[in-house]
């Protein structure tokens, strides 16, 4: 099947060629990302490689693979004496957080990930000579999957989920998706839900285990204390005010007219918008002004204020920002898009809404439904009724509370996703 597969694959190389020359030229992507997609072994790396004692190749896809990693770096660390850990993203704004990760010593190498063709896969290998590989969530990748069998490298889908779209595509690939299933190690999922998937996908029961999900796990810092810290920052007291995480195009319009239709019943609401994509800050600034009211942007420290609509344009902070917020809407959702993390929220104890299109993020939906720590909206006309019902009806103990029951079972997912990496590479 490893010849086969790069016997189709070959054909496409000039392709891939052109496509990243354009992002480097066109789209103006960094150098360090070029040179990541074809395995051009830095001096980093290179370092990494030197080090005495166990190595793990961590990959996360963008931002919200690498607030996952985060915690599984923590504990892998705790769990084995001496080990150092390398963390590859896809996403520039995933590699800004993993290079932040460097810095503070929780990573000790950062970089790209390489393109899945096997001459770069295996220089990048022979490069790290980690003790193990972990996709974390969701990526994997034929050909690396088959080297690192190949090599002895144990390889596991840490936090994992098997999207909608998995559950179509896998039995179409037929003998591809068998080969690389059989080439993983261990499949350690968040929740019973996607392990069942994984069994109906052919996957052998002795590979799937259930660990709980890293992104239910309680946060370091009370919400209480996040929530004091930012409005601090943003100087208002405890106005009403909601926050608008991960929207997408489209969405902030919606948001914008709810927050207008909310502004006559609640003068004193305050509202923050979070573009999923940072690069569409200028955008979403102009949509605020266009709408009449001032874009206080995050980059320039500045503060809420009266006819001021908070504009959060960095990387790395809104999900300890939902600390500040009364009410949480989630984007995605209103659009068809598959929707993202709606428990971010919740763990700091703010209630979330979000729309239909949640197919990516079903497990989760679920878990906020179950226990009514939000609302699932049919359309962007329930938007403002569902605001102002969970703002007349606030009561953040008892909400937190809930939230405490609720998550009860995914406390201790990273320790146990730790011991099974542990115990493959000992």
């Amino acid at each position: 099947m490893f010849l086969l597969f790069n016997l189709v694959l070959t054909p496409l190389v000039p392709a891939l060629g052109l496509y990243t020359l354009h992002r480097r030229y066109v789209q103006k992507k960094s150098a360090a990302s070029f040179r990541g997609q074809w395995g051009i072994v830095s001096a980093e790396m290179k370092a990494f490689s030197r080090h005495q004692g166990p190595k793990i190749w961590l990959h996360a896809v963008s931002v919200g693979e690498t607030m996952a990693a985060k915690p599984i770096a923590r504990v892998l660390k705790a769990e084995i004496p001496n080990l150092h850990i390398a963390l590859s993203s896809t996403t520039d704004t995933g590699h800004e957080l993993a290079a932040g990760l460097l810095k503070s010593g929780e990573v000790d190498c950062a970089f790209y990930f390489p393109l899945d063709l096997a001459p770069v896969q295996s220089r990048v290998l022979g490069a790290l000579k980690p003790n193990a590989i972990c996709f974390v969530e969701t990526e994997l990748w034929p050909n690396l999957l088959h080297l690192a069998r190949k090599k002895g490298i144990p390889t596991f889908l840490v936090n994992g989920r098997v999207s909608d779209n998995l559950l179509k595509t896998a039995p179409k690939l037929g003998l591809v998706w068998k080969w690389m299933s059989g080439n993983m190690s261990g499949f350690l999922m968040r929740g019973q839900a996607d392990a069942d998937r994984l069994k109906a996908l052919k996957v052998a029961d002795q590979k799937i285990f259930v660990t709980g999900d890293i992104k239910l796990e309680a946060p370091p810092a009370s919400s209480d204390t996040l929530r004091q810290l930012w409005r601090e920052r943003l100087e208002f007291g405890e106005e009403p005010l909601i926050i608008a995480g991960s929207t997408h195009p489209g969405e902030e319009e919606m948001v914008l007219q709810s927050y207008g239709e909310l502004l006559k019943t609640i003068p004193n609401l305050k509202l923050a918008i979070a573009p999923r994509h940072n690069n569409r800050a200028d955008e979403v600034s102009g949509l605020i002004e266009k709408t009449g009211y001032i874009a206080a942007r995050r980059s320039n420290d500045a503060q809420l204020s009266e006819n001021t609509v908070y504009l959060l344009d960095t990387v790395g902070e809104l999900a300890d920002f939902y600390a500040a917020a009364d009410v949480t809407f989630v984007g995605g959702s209103l659009i068809p898009r598959g929707g993202h993390n709606v428990l971010e929220p919740i763990l700091r104890g703010s209630p979330v809404l979000f729309g239909p299109h949640m197919m990516n993020f079903r497990a989760a939906a679920e878990v906020v439904t179950a226990h009514q720590l939000g609302s699932q909206l049919e359309n962007e006309a329930a938007l403002s009724g569902a605001i102002s019902s969970w703002l007349s009806t606030a009561d953040r103990p008892r909400f937190e509370a809930k939230v405490s029951q609720a998550l009860a079972p995914h406390q201790g997912a990273a320790q146990r996703m730790a011991r099974h990496i542990a115990a493959a590479i000992k």
